[in-house]
């Protein structure tokens, strides 16, 4: 019993396919597999195009383990793969490789060279070969279809509740703490600054966030952005940690998106930016406190 599909972000369609999948393979005393692909083929197929994902392969891997997936499948995407028919992507990889004797694809499904496999031709060539196909209804938050690609497009507007909805969870990111210019120490509003290796950053601006350090969880405000006040030029992620005072430096920081509270602004002076951050301290405290 295979499920296939890029799974990026491993959101809440991703977990009905999960689910589905995982009841038809007790039902038939068979194991549930995932066969995903790495790299995403469309970084592979558009190199131009500026596609972020959601979720690293890692961190990919690690939520699929959670929805009880007993095997993961992670099949090389190349050039050569890429290339196989819709036939031959069939009798190479789900008949000989694989040995699926059901296959578990979402309503949309198409694959094979230049996606020329249809789901009716999918289910055509599982008659032929011996195999079942599962066709998952769609899964919809809101009246809304789930996709990954509206995830994609809601964290990059800023609109961290509707990605966690579509997503199942919190909106968040994982990184470092790397050496800042010391600039939040000076003006009484002391920040971390993140290095993470994720590809998807929400919309530049300030966020009321929870950040989790060693097993706890603090209030905080996150600013991602280029600081036009000081006219900087690289993307950074600061995190201001209410009420804490310790080194995080090299440390492991969760942060956990909670709402944005307003886009980047230039000010005039160090007074303006410190009465802007206080304002954004106490209206991320009454935020998080009342998400409780």
């Amino acid at each position: 019993m295979v499920a296939i599909g890029n799974f990026d972000g491993v959101h809440l369609g991703h977990r009905s396919l999960f689910k589905l999948t995982i009841t038809k393979a007790r039902e038939h005393g068979l194991q549930a597999a995932a066969l995903t692909f790495r790299p995403h083929p469309l970084k592979l197929l558009f190199p131009d195009r500026r596609i972020f994902l959601i979720t690293s392969y890692e961190r990919k891997a690690d939520l699929i383990a959670t929805c009880g997936i007993d095997n993961l499948v992670i099949a090389p995407f190349d050039h050569q793969f890429a290339n196989l028919t819709a036939n031959e992507f069939v009798k190479k990889v789900l008949v000989q490789h694989l040995g699926a004797a059901v296959v578990v694809v979402g309503d949309n499904y198409t694959f094979g060279r230049n996606r020329e496999g249809s789901l009716s031709h999918l289910q055509e060539l599982g008659r032929d070969w011996g195999f079942k196909v599962v066709v998952a209804p769609p899964c919809l938050v809101d009246g809304e279809l789930v996709s990954s690609t509206k995830i994609r497009e809601a964290i990059m507007q800023g609109e961290i509740e509707k990605a966690s909805r579509f997503l199942g969870r919190p909106c968040a990111i994982v990184g470092r703490v790397g050496r800042g210019k010391g600039r939040g120490q000076g003006i009484g509003f002391p920040t971390a600054n993140l290095v993470s290796e994720v590809e998807l950053y929400p919309k530049e601006g300030v966020y009321a966030v929870w950040v989790e350090h060693q097993g706890r969880r603090y209030k905080g405000v996150v600013n991602i952005g280029y600081n036009p006040t000081f006219a900087d030029t690289g993307l950074t992620v600061e995190a201001h940690i209410l009420d804490f005072d310790q080194d995080l430096y090299d440390q492991e920081l969760k942060i956990i998106f909670v709402k944005h509270l307003r886009s980047e602004k230039t000010c005039s002076g160090i007074d303006e930016l410190r009465q802007l951050i206080a304002a954004d301290v106490s209206k991320s405290r009454q935020i998080l406190t009342n998400s409780k």
